[in-house]
């Protein structure tokens, strides 16, 4: 007599859960607020060498920083 395959040999076995009692992971605590800035100590002074007011953008502020170099160009119409 041919045997014939049980039922559980043709499901496929069910993916194993992590148990149950494991616990939560905790929750983390948010970053310290930052100290508040006045608005005199946020503007940068005349002589600070990092103001740049060159008022660069767009095409010539990428030919600047990053010599750049225009292939073509399209304009809309």
């Amino acid at each position: 007599p041919a045997q014939r395959p049980s039922a559980s040999a043709s499901t496929p076995a069910a993916p194993p859960q992590a148990p149950a009692s494991a616990p939560a992971p905790a929750p983390r605590p948010s970053a310290p607020e930052p100290p508040p800035v006045s608005p005199e100590d946020d503007i940068p002074e005349d002589d600070d060498p990092d103001l740049d007011e060159s008022a660069l953008s767009g095409k010539e502020l990428l030919v600047r920083e990053l010599g750049a170099t225009v292939v073509e160009e399209i304009t809309n119409e």
